[in-house]
């Protein structure tokens, strides 16, 4: 799966990988990461191959690992291939995911979507050639053998099946599997990007119910979990989509705030901690003169009360780091950057002085405004045409 992120811009810290996910390795400058829940994953499907000795498992666990990784860089090269760099990829118990830095077009998302999918087939294929091209009565998924000989066979047939699977799966036309988007991608050609990506969802979410329910009936929990998740999965796209459609062509400086409480560097945390108490805001910049320094945010504030006292400086605990963006730059570029705390917004054409400021909780009223006067213009609308 291919997953939409913009990383910060340069000067800024970079965005963080997905929690309770570790780095394992660099490939062609992409950090790979694998969340704790795919090794349980890995020790499942360990359990679940029946028979054979333990050395085979753990060359089909790491066969299967191998596959999932090289499914993502498969989406990875094509994005990269079209100048879209990757931030990372993260292993997941049902998939992988590549995060790519920005939207890409309708005919670069399909072809970029059909990358991971067809890395799998090309894998099979090969395993099946190095097999004698067997047909489906010669091929036993069971890696139980008394031949040592024959249960690497049975192996390799294994591991061929399960890229069979990785692409059936990954095709189901849902978010946030690939083939969700990749029948985005062709809607979106025909109907364009917003409406394809409600179709999209609607789609999957249809699929998702009717799963759900041969599960419940069947009495399968795990292929309930996964209706559960791809019908959740195709609800968020659909709402991040309809987010971003309203941030189209939207500057920071439109959803800033400009009524900025600020601190300076000889302000003490007592002076800090009374400006939060008498104020809804919850970071503020730390100037000193009319140049930003740094920002206090709440957290940091309540740690330096722990370990500092009231009678400290700001300047001893403050964030020296924090991102800057200027007024004009797109607020939906902007969005991703506030995984890391609230946007400082300077104006380079009067030596950089503070303007406002951008957070998580004014951009959601932002979005509230937006969409009910949105709504009710549309409402109108429709009522004119009558």
């Amino acid at each position: 799966m291919a997953e939409e992120r913009r990383t910060p811009a340069p000067g800024t810290n970079p965005t963080p990988g997905p929690a309770w996910a570790f780095k394992i390795a660099t490939v062609a400058g992409i950090p790979i990461r694998v969340h704790f829940t795919f090794l349980l994953f890995l020790i499942w499907i360990a359990f679940g191959v029946r028979g054979g000795p333990d050395s085979l498992r753990v060359v089909y666990v790491l066969s299967v690992f191998l596959c999932v990784l090289l499914h993502e860089l498969g989406h990875s090269i094509v994005a990269l291939r079209y100048n879209i760099p990757v931030a990372d990829i993260t292993l997941y118990p049902i998939g992988g995911v590549a995060r790519i830095e920005k939207r890409p077009t309708a005919k670069q998302e399909l072809w970029i979507a059909l990358a991971g999918p067809a890395v799998n087939v090309v894998i099979a294929a090969l395993l099946w050639a190095a097999l004698g091209f067997p047909g489906p009565d010669k091929i036993i998924p069971d890696l139980t053998s008394a031949s040592s000989a024959a249960a690497v066979r049975k192996l390799i047939e294994q591991v061929m099946l399960t890229n069979v699977t990785l692409v059936l799966f990954n095709m189901i036309p849902a978010f946030p599997m690939d083939g969700g988007r990749v029948l985005r991608a062709i809607l979106a050609l025909n109907v364009g990007p917003q409406r394809a990506t409600a179709m999209a969802a609607g789609i999957g979410q249809l699929i998702a119910i009717v799963a759900g329910l041969w599960a419940v009936l069947s009495g399968n929990w795990f292929y309930m979990f996964i209706a559960l998740f791809v019908y959740i999965g195709a609800g968020q796209e659909a709402f991040v989509y309809s987010q971003a459609a309203l941030l189209e062509g939207v500057s920071v400086a439109k959803a800033m705030m400009t009524d900025v409480r600020t601190l300076t560097v000889g302000s003490t945390l007592k002076e800090a901690a009374d400006l939060l108490l008498a104020t809804s805001q919850q970071d503020f910049p730390v100037l000193h003169g009319d140049s930003v320094e740094g920002v206090l945010t709440r957290d940091g504030l309540l740690r330096g009360l722990a370990a500092e006292g009231p009678g400290a400086y700001v300047a001893g605990v403050m964030a020296r780091q924090f991102q800057i963006v200027a007024p004009g730059q797109s607020l939906a570029e902007s969005l991703p950057e506030l995984e890391n705390g609230p946007l400082i917004v300077l104006d380079p054409a009067n030596g950089n002085r503070l303007l406002g400021m951008v957070t998580a909780e004014n951009v959601s009223e932002y979005f509230a405004v937006t969409r009910i006067v949105a709504a009710r213009a549309q409402a109108q609308g429709s009522q004119g045409e009558r």
